[in-house]
């Protein structure tokens, strides 16, 4: 019994200037995941408009080339993927799309989608977002209702109006009612990430989402090619809260995503054929 697919890594492609956030390239990720014997690995560097987010459009499909190359060398079916930004605004205000910096044709190119919260947003959102980061820590001792109840509809929202596949370390940074999200992300096939670098969720967070349905996703989350497949942390999660182990989707099996470029992905990959832009 063992993890089939690691879908939270990063690359040289997450970096700001010559300052590296992720240290290996897509080959590293992909080489590692191999040695282990993962049969999926996503690629999900950081968004468009982060401070170390991929470069625009152009950078994008670059390192989209390289998943597939990298396909074809290690025999792991490797995505392209990004850790696409909430925009926390779009839980009070309906005219905020739920992510920052994602326009429609790099929606479309996507192979898996996936959404959460990061203070690190250039200018002119880094001074906001760090004045938000901070009021939710603060508050995350002693939740803002109002505070929660907007946070929590900017989460609602997201799967609402995007094909996500999962929640990426929900909770980090940001104040919601995890479990109500959990429950509606049940209800549209949406999974919530137990992540690898950060414990974003507690042992009864976890067993009221696990009684609501939903399933969830160990992710390594890893910055280096040597922590490919780590899931030490979600696992600790999973023995404390006592949760099954057929509630994570992607121990044992492969997670059925519901984004449609990522189905499509995997099918064209199983078949041997080559991957359009759609």
């Amino acid at each position: 019994m063992a993890f089939l697919g690691d879908y939270h890594t990063h690359t040289q492609y997450s970096r700001s200037g010559g300052k590296l956030h992720g240290k290996s390239t897509v080959l590293d990720n992909a080489l590692a995941a191999a040695k282990i014997g993962l049969k999926e690995l996503a690629i999900t560097d950081h968004g468009f408009g982060h401070v170390f987010g991929v470069k625009g459009a152009v950078a994008f499909d670059a390192l989209k080339a390289e998943c597939l190359a990298a396909s074809e060398e290690t025999g792991v079916a490797v995505y392209a993927g990004l850790e696409n930004n909430l925009d926390p605004k779009s839980g009070k205000r309906k005219d905020v799309p739920p992510l920052l910096n994602l326009d429609e044709t790099t929606l479309g190119k996507l192979e898996i989608v996936q959404g959460g919260y990061h203070a690190y947003i250039g200018t002119p959102r880094m001074f906001p977002n760090m004045l938000f980061w901070t009021r939710n820590s603060v508050f995350g001792w002693l939740p803002h209702k109002k505070l929660m109840a907007h946070n929590t509809e900017a989460y609602i929202r997201l799967i609402d109006e995007y094909p996500i596949d999962f929640i990426g370390h929900i909770g980090r940074g940001i104040v919601a009612d995890v479990v109500e999200v959990a429950r509606y992300a049940h209800s549209k096939g949406v999974y919530i990430e137990l992540n690898g670098r950060h414990k974003t969720l507690d042992v009864k967070q976890i067993k009221l989402m696990a009684e609501s349905g939903v399933e969830f996703i160990c992710n390594s989350d890893a910055h280096n090619a040597s922590n490919v497949g780590r899931m030490t942390l979600g696992e600790e999660l999973i023995k404390a809260s006592g949760i099954s182990y057929e509630s994570i989707a992607n121990w044992n099996r492969l997670p059925e995503f519901r984004s449609r470029n990522f189905r499509d992905a995997r099918t064209s990959r199983s078949a041997g054929g080559e991957r359009g832009d759609d």
